[in-house]
């Protein structure tokens, strides 16, 4: 295999991402189950934001955002069953990302924290988990983080 991987992106055009850059989603990410291999795509003006790039699909693609950038008490219950698949051999092998809805107003950008992204940072291989706590929900406010008290996100009306 080489070790850059070009595919075309809709919006972005010919893509060209590091082999190891390339996520395996065995079950697809929910609602885009058929949709295996994204790229994940790291632009330095757009940091803490990743691009999430389908290499299956050209249409199909994310924000997604490591949520303790912004929220560091973010740590929600994860058992053997939303890992299963992931086969981490260490806790220090699993990466949490979240996908972030963008809008025009700032106001109204929001990260899903009730349905993380696992990544098994050696395997690259990944899966959406939907949290059954109530502890967050989908729709957390970027711009709301300093009304939160000790690290809890706060819910975007």
């Amino acid at each position: 295999m080489s070790d850059r991987v070009t595919f075309t992106n809709a919006k972005f055009g010919e893509v060209t991402v590091e082999a190891t850059s390339i996520l395996t989603f065995p079950e697809g990410v929910p609602g885009f189950e058929r949709l295996k291999r994204y790229g994940l795509v790291q632009v330095d003006e757009e940091a803490p934001f990743l691009r999430l790039l389908s290499l299956d699909e050209p249409a199909v693609a994310f924000v997604i955002l490591n949520p303790t950038s912004i929220w560091p008490d973010y740590k929600p219950k994860l058992g053997d069953d939303e890992l299963q698949g992931l086969e981490l051999a260490s806790d220090e092998d699993l990466e949490l990302f979240c996908i972030v809805t963008l809008s025009s107003d700032p106001q109204h950008v929001t990260a899903n924290l009730k349905g993380p992204i696992a990544i098994n940072t050696v395997s690259m291989q990944a899966r959406q988990i939907i949290l059954v706590d109530d502890t967050y929900n989908t729709k957390h406010s970027l711009l709301d983080v300093s009304k939160q008290k000790q690290g809890a996100p706060v819910e975007s009306r």
